[in-house]
């Protein structure tokens, strides 16, 4: 238990760095004294800082099925996306420290750019799966191309995710009051091009 404890703050502790100073300055030393460890911790858990970084791709990836959404054929169009746009970025925030060395250092750190790769191609899986059944009950243009509209699905939560991120877009605090506000207002506007 008390092992599972440290690794759990290593993971924390090195989440936390990378996010704010990127992968090349999270060193061992800084993320052992921040999850208020010894370094040999790390040694001992992870082998090394890259073993690290492979338990949160590990983490990011056990996590990805949460992105489906059950039950869509009770819902609407609207409630679908609402709730999936939700999912994402609850999903993005807690792994967001993957997404942002992802977008910073994906050239040299191949494993997280292929693990953030995975996460896009899933959660656009989850968009077209409710994009053709919604398509197939009537509830969207025959004109739209389910594939290419739930790229631009992912586009959008993406972007507002790193907008976010980077320039502190909304003020909200939570994902739930991303969700009441803005989301919901990016859900309608992508709607209207669709329905």
């Amino acid at each position: 238990m008390g092992k599972e404890s440290t690794r759990i703050k290593l993971i924390r502790a090195f989440a936390q760095l990378l996010v704010e100073n990127g992968y090349q300055a999270a060193t061992t030393s800084k993320t052992a004294k921040l999850a208020g460890a010894n370094e040999g911790s790390i040694f001992r858990i992870f082998k090394n800082k890259r073993g690290l970084l492979q338990a949160l791709i590990d983490q990011c990836m056990q996590d990805i099925n949460s992105l489906q959404y059950k039950d869509i054929e009770k819902m609407t169009i609207e409630e679908c996306l609402q709730k999936t746009a939700q999912k994402y970025q609850a999903f993005m925030i807690k792994h967001q420290a993957l997404v942002v060395v992802g977008v910073k250092e994906s050239l040299e750190l191949r494993e997280v750019g292929e693990a953030i790769e995975e996460v896009s191609t899933h959660f656009k899986k989850v968009i077209e799966k409710i994009l053709l059944e919604k398509a197939e009950s009537g509830c969207l243009s025959k004109k739209i191309n389910p594939k290419i509209q739930a790229n631009n699905f992912v586009w959008l939560n993406f972007g507002y995710f790193i907008t976010n991120k980077r320039f502190k877009y909304t003020k909200a605090k939570t994902v739930e009051d991303q969700e009441d506000k803005v989301l919901k207002e990016h859900v309608l506007e992508y709607l209207k091009g669709i329905i």
